[in-house]
């Protein structure tokens, strides 16, 4: 079979793929953090239960670490470049960070696989001059500070199960900590090209570009060209295949970074398999004919379910005009509205009437629960429908009523299929969702990420939680304690030092 046959006719069938391990190192505040999902404790036939994954602890304990590793991982396993920022996730005074990460693939044939993806990530200055940017000046944004790019070395692609019809333990299938060019092992070098002296040389070009371009060489699109070229075909090459496809279409992650349009109110942020739509609340947006077309067809799902959650709103795009595109194609020129039931609505004057007598109003009037709850939702639904994918959202409480916060998550334990991620402040979820699901961060960086022990069925989670950060009856510590009358003798040196009297 042609790799690239192979590419078109396995798109829509996938197997079922979930992360089931990570493992941080020197990543952030993380020395050592190690999570083994609820998946990954036992055996799961998909399609039968959720996966979740709660993330709590106090802040700058790892919880967003690990959401911007979940970021990195998708962005590597894509073949495309990972920004700069990321540099900065290497902990002060160590070289370079290692992330791990293990994924179980489960075929409709019974089959099951698992694939192990390690790398590590290090930064390197840039020929950018060096300096110290002046407070308040108006080139802010191009700053003299010394810039640096993420470099990714030392990957490791390793599997093991059912493999051309006999089971293998888990091995390295591609590995380029090595010595070895362009990838070790060499004796797994066949499976992936014919072994000519051009393709092995055009792949140590791609090795040596990824390198410099911040880019996996694993998932790289140069490596998928020459093993492509090749012609050859290998279930190992089908799975490297399959995790890409698998980070394309159904791996999402919702950071901080993300969220900040919503807190400034500048736009709203809208997933979708396709990819992330920026759409700003501040002004009308112009959209060609087919993002126009995709973005309804989003909004009709996401009022059907956000109707229910919040009764009668509903959120869409009004049409001002339509208009025509540089290209010479139909365009539109839309706002986003939000319109709710007149009867729910305080103030008709401050909003039009929509053709169905609903009221509408701009978004951008909206809370930030609220668009925060639309920016997700999209991806939500799909998680909660496709057993294959996996959502990872940062500060998922963030603005939403703790109520409303904990049906859904009860919703999705209950009866969805995919895998769902998030860290929260918002405690009721640890009153609703079972303790399997939930994990904590510790105050100790060499051990960040921990289930409590001894928690029993009946055991409602959330006292628990507050009875050991006054106790601390598990192995590590979850919260550092603050001293109530330190904090009230700071407050009054503070305002003495600065001249204040009390």
């Amino acid at each position: 079979m042609r790799i690239r046959q192979f590419r078109e006719d396995h798109w829509d069938r996938l197997p079922t793929i979930r992360i089931q391990k990570a493992v941080l190192d020197n990543f952030k505040s993380v020395e050592h953090g190690e999570i083994v999902f609820a998946c990954g404790k036992k055996y799961v036939p998909y399609g039968t239960e959720a996966d979740i994954l709660g993330l709590y602890g106090q802040n700058g304990s790892g919880k967003t670490s690990f959401i911007e590793a979940l970021a990195i991982l998708k962005l590597l396993m894509m073949g495309v470049e990972v920004p700069g920022v990321y540099a900065e996730c290497v902990a002060k005074g160590q070289d370079k960070s290692r992330l791990e990460f293990t994924f179980d693939l489960q075929y409709p044939d019974g089959h099951i696989r698992k694939a192990v993806y390690e790398f590590a990530l290090s930064a390197v200055e840039t020929e950018q001059p060096g300096g110290f940017g002046q407070y308040g000046a108006d080139d802010a944004g191009s700053s003299q500070h010394s810039k640096y790019r993420v470099k990714i070395s030392d990957e490791k692609l390793s599997m093991s199960g059912d493999f051309d019809g006999r089971k293998i333990i888990m091995q390295p299938i591609i590995d380029t900590s090595g010595d070895e060019r362009p990838f070790g092992p060499v004796s797994k070098q066949k499976f992936f090209v014919a072994g000519d002296k051009k393709s092995l040389d055009e792949l140590n070009i791609v090795r040596r570009l990824s390198e410099e371009k911040s880019t996996s060489f694993v998932f790289s699109l140069g490596a998928a060209k020459v093993f492509d070229d090749c012609g050859l075909y290998s279930e190992f090459y089908q799975v490297v295949l399959e995790l890409a496809y698998y980070s394309q279409l159904y791996l999402h992650v919702v950071d901080t970074k993300s969220t900040g349009y919503i807190r400034l109110n500048y736009g709203l942020p809208l997933y979708t398999q396709s990819g992330r739509y920026l759409l700003k609340t501040d002004m009308p947006n112009i959209m060609p004919d087919f993002v126009f077309s995709e973005l309804k067809s989003q909004f009709d799902n996401i009022n059907i379910v956000l109707s229910q959650i919040v009764p009668g709103l509903n959120v869409n795009m009004h049409e001002l005009s339509p208009t025509m595109m540089k290209d010479g194609s139909m365009g539109h020129v839309v706002e986003i509205v939000s319109s709710r039931n007149e009867s729910d609505m305080s103030n008709e004057h401050n909003a039009d009437a929509a053709p169905d007598g609903r009221l509408l109003m701009p978004f951008r009037y909206e809370s930030d629960g609220i668009r925060k709850i639309v920016s997700v939702l999209s991806l939500i639904i799909d998680a909660y429908n496709e057993q294959s994918c996996t959502i990872a959202i940062d500060e998922l409480d963030a603005g939403v009523f703790e109520y409303l916060l904990g049906e859904v998550l009860q919703t999705f334990q209950e009866s969805g299929k995919g895998q769902f991620i998030f860290t929260s402040h918002n405690l009721r979820p640890l009153e609703v969702i079972d303790k399997d699901f939930i994990c904590f961060t510790t105050t100790n960086p060499e051990n960040r990420y921990i289930r409590m022990k001894g928690i029993g069925n009946t055991n409602n989670l959330r006292s628990t939680y507050f009875r050991e950060i006054l106790v601390g009856e598990q192995d590590e510590e979850l919260y550092r304690n603050t001293k109530k009358y330190k904090v009230v003798s700071a407050f009054r040196k503070a305002g003495i030092d600065n001249g204040e009297t009390t």
